[in-house]
């Protein structure tokens, strides 16, 4: 889900202009504006529906009967009976009355390609307010559902700020006697229109597929169209490759070379309407996070298009700062777009002029990509040497960049770690997990150093403390974030050997450090750290082993 318009105002502008323009109706099955039929409802119960809908992430669509349409958010982790969790939900464009009874599947290639179940349905009645479109003018939804899974009061709030994103909300339980902690939405995953779950509806190719107008011959018509038949499905691609660290540069005709770029690994994918997704390497959603990535469909003259890269701040001398992007997504500390504005460093074509490229040589891969940008958008990029691996890696080592990436000029593109693409980094740097901090000393506030450890299969091993690379901000921010994650005992499996008070908390933070080396009995020596990474899972967090450069092959 990329930027998306929110119309509230209906006098003046076509109501599902934004909607229709998204859509091509000679593809996809969805209703559309004209083929709208359904009368609104009367009284002072109007419907409302919340569609599961597995695009190129699950999420829920909750969409609120009001004049003529239907109001509507995408929450991504669905609603929730306890009010303690507030749910993201994004506003997105009106949709048509008709679309409350839509079910099935829409087709590859088209605006939210994916299987779609009515998850819930009823009415609903505003405890708040006369209209519902004044009440989003004004930023405060609140409601009392009557479906057959939802019931009780609920709002929407919409989140304000200086660098809020304009379409984004919250979706809250409030108090009542609906209230229930134990609640889970897994356990409630089938639709209440035909009792069928996402996973049904995708592997029948025979799913019935909901009809706005005309019979289902010419819906399978318009499945069948030159334009569709010939475009390959959009492949949905879960974790990106990876490469594997070896101890040494080399060069080799057979291999081409990049800069390790020092930021956070996104494989980004443009719609054929234009709108962007942005998917860290760990599946989280990066799409609100950098707004100015959503020009991302201008610099590329392709669509559908899944293109893989990195997220980087640059410096005033070109070079990334992995610390100035941190500011950008650290909730305590966050720092404004115009200060420091993102690029997105690509480097692979996945997916373009309607064909999945994964199993293309990594050469031609490059080649397309380079043709398809347009010299337009936030985005760069990223330059390859063929063969010379060491004078590429003493470049980014005089320059105090990250490393240097060697990969297989004849490699495919698969969704693991692999040999064919390897990793030389120019500085020493580790991810850790942090399982606690000690007290400071003397005039050192908020604590004396964090505890970081890397885990060894389910074990979580100590790795040593982390006393320098903070300012006075950077320590209270960490403090802030380490705070609520307070428990009584260590998570390490060898305790820690602190010279003031520990504390500890629960395992899940991530940090990156420099060191100097790996002591023998696996702590890191003399580590600074650099910053939180919000990209990483601490359960992925291993301590890295370079292999021999001779052992790549």
């Amino acid at each position: 889900m990329g930027i998306l318009e929110r119309t509230v105002a209906t006098s003046t502008v076509k109501p599902l202009a934004t909607y229709a323009k998204k859509r091509d109706f000679s593809q996809t099955p969805e209703p559309s504006d004209a083929s709208a039929r359904t009368k609104p409802a009367r009284g002072t119960k109007l419907r409302f529906v919340v569609q599961m809908h597995r695009a190129s992430r699950l999420h829920y669509d909750f969409r609120l009967e009001a004049d003529g349409v239907l109001k509507s958010w995408a929450v991504p982790k669905g609603p929730s009976f306890d009010p303690a969790q507030k749910r993201l939900a994004m506003a997105v464009e009106d949709h048509p009355l008709d679309y409350r009874d839509f079910e099935g599947t829409i087709p590859a290639g088209n605006y939210g390609a994916g299987a779609v179940i009515v998850w819930d349905r009823g009415t609903y009645r505003l405890t708040e307010g006369d209209e519902l479109t004044a009440q989003i003018a004004r930023g405060s939804v609140k409601i009392e559902l009557f479906g057959k899974k939802l019931h009780g009061k609920f709002a929407f709030v919409h989140i304000k700020g200086r660098d809020a994103e304009p379409n984004a909300w919250l979706l809250i339980k409030e108090r009542d006697d609906a209230v229930d902690p134990s609640w889970r939405i897994e356990d409630h995953a089938t639709s209440v229109k035909s009792s069928k779950t996402l996973a049904d509806i995708a592997a029948d190719p025979k799913a019935k597929t909901w009809i706005s107008s005309g019979p289902a011959a010419e819906a399978a018509a318009h499945r069948k169209s030159p334009r569709a038949h010939h475009r390959e499905p959009v492949p949905t691609i879960v974790s990106p490759m990876l490469a594997t660290a070896i101890d040494a540069p080399f060069d080799d005709p057979a291999w081409l070379f990049e800069l390790k770029w020092d930021g956070y690994r996104a494989l980004v994918r443009i719609d054929e309407h234009g709108e962007v997704t942005i998917a860290s390497r760990n599946g989280n959603d990066f799409t609100t996070k950098f707004a100015e990535l959503g020009a991302l469909a201008d610099a590329f003259s392709e669509r559908p298009l899944v293109v893989d890269g990195e997220i980087v701040v640059l410096d005033k001398g070109g070079r990334p700062s992995f610390g100035a992007l941190q500011e950008r997504v650290d909730r305590f500390g966050r720092t404004a777009p115009s200060k420091a504005p993102v690029t997105f460093a690509v480097f692979d074509v996945l997916y373009g002029n309607g064909r999945d490229l994964r199993s293309e040589p990594l050469e031609k891969r490059k080649a397309i990509l380079e043709k398809l940008l347009t010299g337009n958008g936030p985005v760069m990029l990223s330059k390859h040497v063929v063969g010379d691996g060491k004078a590429l890696f003493d470049l980014a080592k005089t320059q105090g960049l990250e490393g240097v990436v060697g990969k297989k000029i004849d490699s495919s593109y698969v969704e693991r770690r692999s040999r064919d693409w390897v990793k030389i980094k120019a500085q020493q740097r580790a991810e850790v997990v942090i399982g606690g901090w000690t007290e400071g000393r003397g005039s050192r506030k908020h604590f004396g150093a964090l505890l970081a450890g890397v885990y060894e299969g389910d074990v979580l091993r100590y790795a040593g403390s982390i006393g320098t690379g903070f300012d006075g901000k950077r320590l209270a921010a960490i403090a802030r974030e380490l705070a609520p994650l307070e428990r009584s005992t260590s998570p390490f499996s060898d305790e820690p050997k602190t010279a003031t008070p520990a504390h500890y908390i629960e395992p899940t933070l991530v940090a990156e450090v420099t060191f100097t080396e790996w002591t023998r009995d696996g702590s890191l020596r003399h580590p600074v750290f650099v910053a939180m990474r919000v990209d990483k899972d601490a359960r992925d967090v291993v301590r890295e082993r370079p292999i021999h450069a001779s052992d790549r092959t």
